[in-house]
């Protein structure tokens, strides 16, 4: 692996801890001015848009965190397989603060551009949130 990959992979790592401690002054440092985030639910532009939609989720989920099963760093992208839980105590999605603890998965993969995250692209479980939120029930096949 070149010294760049492990330069990338630092730099997303620095940026999910700073996720999960909810510090936006190291969070808006690693991300570029106009850094672009493909979400589940829509595309963010810049670092005000994307750091206003984590202060939305936090408030649906304020114990919310993440943790980084696995890092893999090719050219200037980074990809990360990460688990997340939190409570669900605000509306999500039309749904009604449950109270429920809920733990799902996902995907993000990261471009990397002159030091500073330029563009995220994530994936994650949300109907397996929903499932555990108990808003829409798992297939039936898959019930115990």
């Amino acid at each position: 692996m070149s010294q760049q990959q492990d330069a990338n992979k630092d730099l997303v790592r620095r940026y999910l801890d700073a996720f999960n401690d909810r510090d936006s002054e190291t969070l808006a440092e690693l991300l570029a001015d106009d850094v672009v985030e493909h979400g589940i639910h829509s595309t963010l532009r810049g670092v005000d848009e994307i750091l206003e939609f984590q202060r939305a989720h936090f408030d649906v989920f304020p114990d919310y965190s993440g943790v980084t099963e696995s890092v893999v760093s090719e050219d200037d992208l980074v990809t990360v397989r990460y688990t997340v839980s939190g409570t669900h105590s605000g509306e999500y999605r039309d749904v009604e603060p449950t109270g429920h603890t809920v733990e799902w998965t996902g995907m993000s993969m990261y471009r990397v551009e002159d030091g500073r995250i330029a563009e995220i692209w994530l994936e994650e479980d949300r109907l397996g949130l929903l499932e555990r939120l108990e808003v829409v029930d798992p297939p039936a096949h898959l019930r115990l």
